[in-house]
């Protein structure tokens, strides 16, 4: 069997097979597993146990390559982490770097360990904070449980990110069985059980998309090893949704645009992972930039020349473009005070079906058109030189 195919079902065969083991004695370790994908594709898995004074882990990553981290994490009488041990890959053998967080009142130190290289770093924490990697939604549920324990329906946490120079600000919002977790990649939600363990994790509403699903167990082991393989036939996952570049001259004009490109991966686009009625980023990760040295018009209302962020307003009848003079923001960040036009966008299918958002600006004639493409849509608008 070819190993992107075992690959694709050990995730499956794993579950199940845990799944069905024999229900321990109440007195033995919490533990469990998640598997986090995006689309079609398995994009981490993650295993853990906790006792009262220890949590360990082992997580497994797959964007753009392989990545093992293990860890162990000392708990205080509250369940917070007082201090956390991570190695860095690969899986069963020695770690390439280490790296300890120790959790003080006021400040989180961090310590690198690469070869005979060390490098510190403190961060201000003034709220209750955990340490951050990314993709361990162990960690989240730590930051929940945290959350939980002060019986407040909402709470901030700050997380702490190796190498970063301020911590993430987390807030946790219960409602019920349910908790919104919101943070700098938007809004995700969490069904927890009785006992405030996720059960899983939507993130289609954050700008990173993932659904997270726990389950009874799962040899990460074996899955960091299938995946590693998988690399080495050069079908590594790659960056999720690399940023390009589009060069054009209408004209006379020449025009930029910096954007991100998800990847379809299996799902419904418009209407599913880009929701009817709401202003879409109109890529990924950070806001769209489009520049032009002239002064333009686009849909027949007038830019002039300068930087500005891309956005459009996708719905079932129709799109709108939007040109906003903010710039350098999140694609979570849009402010429509800062709008300058919003224009009429001519829609069409496109066939095959576009895999990766596509930003082209085509000349034609004295001006040209500014296209987007994903999945089975293309939409356009015209662009000329005023």
């Amino acid at each position: 069997m070819p190993i992107h195919s075992r690959l694709a079902a050990l995730v499956p065969a794993c579950a199940a097979l845990l799944a069905a083991a024999p229900a321990r004695a109440q007195s033995a370790p919490d533990s469990g597993a998640f598997v986090t994908r995006i689309g079609n594709d398995t994009l981490a898995v993650e295993r853990y146990v906790r006792t009262p004074t220890q949590l360990r882990g082992k997580l497994v990553v797959r964007s753009p390559r392989t990545a093992y981290r293990e860890y162990t994490a000392a708990l205080r009488p509250d369940g917070s982490i007082s201090r956390m041990e991570v190695a860095f890959g690969p899986s069963g053998g020695p770690p390439a770097q280490t790296a300890v967080f120790d959790l003080r009142a006021d400040s989180t130190i961090a310590t690198l360990h690469r070869g005979d290289s060390t490098t510190v770093f403190r961060v201000g924490t003034p709220h209750t904070s955990s340490p951050f990697l990314s993709l361990s939604y162990v960690l989240w549920e730590q930051a929940l449980l945290n959350a939980r324990a002060t019986h407040r329906d909402s709470v901030q946490l700050d997380m702490v990110a190796l190498g970063a120079p301020q911590p993430i600000p987390f807030t946790f919002s219960r409602h019920g069985g349910a908790v919104t977790v919101l943070s700098g990649a938007g809004p995700a939600h969490a069904r927890v059980d009785g006992r405030g363990r996720v059960v899983s994790v939507d993130g289609t509403g954050s700008t990173q998309q993932f659904l997270v699903q726990r389950v009874a167990g799962f040899d990460v082991d074996a899955f960091a090893a299938a995946s590693a393989a998988h690399d080495q036939q050069g079908a590594a996952l790659g960056v999720l949704s690399p940023r390009d570049t589009v060069r054009a001259e209408v004209g006379g004009a020449h025009l930029l645009v910096d954007y991100g490109r998800p990847g379809k991966r299996g799902r419904a686009i418009f209407g599913g992972v880009v929701p009817w009625g709401q202003v879409w980023r109109t890529g990924a990760n950070a806001a769209t930039v489009f520049t032009t040295d002239r002064d333009l018009t686009i849909g027949g209302a007038a830019v002039p020349a300068g930087s500005y962020t891309l956005w459009t307003l996708p719905t079932a009848e129709g799109w709108k473009l939007i040109v906003n003079k903010q710039t350098g923001q999140w694609g979570t960040e849009y402010d429509a005070g800062k709008d300058l036009v919003r224009v009429d966008m001519v829609r069409g299918p496109v066939s095959p079906a576009v895999e990766r958002f596509t930003i082209a600006v085509e000349p034609q004639g004295a001006g040209g058109v500014m296209a987007f493409a994903w999945d089975g849509t293309r939409v356009t608008v015209p662009v000329a030189v005023r």
